[in-house]
């Protein structure tokens, strides 16, 4: 008799609605693949982004699960996989399917917990905490007395990346959606909070700054209010996106760009820690063990709230990190 699990599917491009939760058989790990049961799985935006094709990037094919990153035990290998690698501790990332209770991953991809972190931590870090670093010291290169913008100041990324950038001895300015989530953003220990719905954010950091702006920006909303980076950035600047929530950004005026000398860079974390080979990992991984840089882990949903978690997260309702259990404490 075949063995099933619980996992969500996408069974074509669409809103939240798409997502159902069916009982699939339990799969069983290829040549070079280990099984993992899942214990928690994070929601990334790119769960989202995929759902809907506004990705091409490493996208699925429909039907899949979603769950690009999540973290469990290894319960099966494959061919030519190492069988002491069963039982351990590990994060996957960017082969989906972590929204089930079994999930398949290239056994060399994978990423070793590390001592010290529990489930939840152990579902969040491995994206969330390299990018962080990274824009702050392999692109952007803050040092201190810089100034720095974070955009979503109030989300795991954004406030993990104002403690980073305050560590460097930045000064920082946070943008956030809400005077709630300015409440919020606080703790985190930005300079300044400013509500980007309630004025013109980039006049702000002006006036701010006695109108001579900042060295760096970091983004991952873009859309159409992306130009006003331009205007808050200072000569040599450099304004970074890593995302897109609210739409593609206008083209960059090429003109302006040369006039103003300033860089717009884009930011994907994987060919940074290739080039670093991990080097930042020491540093990162202490400094979240010890409460130094923390990642906020704010919700934690079940299986059947996922649709919910993906309309809330577009509507941009969530704060921090939100977590979907599987399997819990395994």
């Amino acid at each position: 008799m075949t063995q099933t699990m619980r996992a969500m599917v996408a069974e074509q491009a669409g809103g939240p609605e798409v997502l159902k939760l069916k009982q699939l058989p339990i799969p069983q790990p290829g040549p070079g693949q280990a099984r993992i049961r899942v214990a928690y799985a994070a929601l990334n935006p790119l769960d989202t982004h995929s759902r809907a094709a506004r990705v091409k990037w490493m996208a699925p094919a429909f039907p899949y699960t979603p769950g690009y990153e999540y973290a469990g035990r290894v319960d099966a290998v494959g061919d030519g996989v190492d069988k002491a690698l069963v039982g351990k501790r590990v994060s996957a990332q960017g082969e989906w399917g972590g929204n089930a209770e079994f999930a398949l991953a290239t056994a060399a991809k994978l990423t070793p917990v590390p001592e010290g972190f529990d489930w939840k931590l152990a579902a969040s870090f491995a994206t969330t905490g390299p990018t962080a670093w990274h824009m702050v010291h392999s692109v952007a290169r803050v040092k201190a007395g810089d100034k720095v913008v974070v955009h979503s100041a109030a989300g795991a990324v954004g406030a993990l990346t104002v403690q980073i950038a305050k560590s460097a001895g930045a000064t920082v300015f946070g943008l956030v959606g809400s005077a709630e989530r300015v409440a919020y953003a606080k703790q985190f220990g930005a300079d300044h909070l400013i509500d980007r719905v309630a004025s013109n954010w980039a006049d702000e950091v002006l006036k701010l700054t006695n109108n001579a702006g900042v060295q760096a920006i970091f983004d991952g909303v873009a859309g159409p209010e992306a130009p006003l980076n331009y205007k808050a950035i200072a000569p040599l600047g450099n304004v970074v996106y890593l995302g897109q929530m609210a739409g593609p950004p206008p083209e960059v005026n090429i003109s302006l760009l040369i006039g103003k000398s300033f860089s717009v860079t884009g930011f994907v974390q994987y060919f940074h820690q290739a080039a670093t080979k991990g080097a930042e990992n020491a540093e990162l991984f202490r400094n979240m063990q010890n409460g130094t840089w923390r990642l906020p882990i704010e919700r934690v949903a079940t299986m059947e709230e996922i649709p919910e978690m993906h309309r809330l997260f577009e509507g941009r309702a969530l704060k921090g990190r939100t977590l979907i259990q599987i399997g819990g404490e395994i």
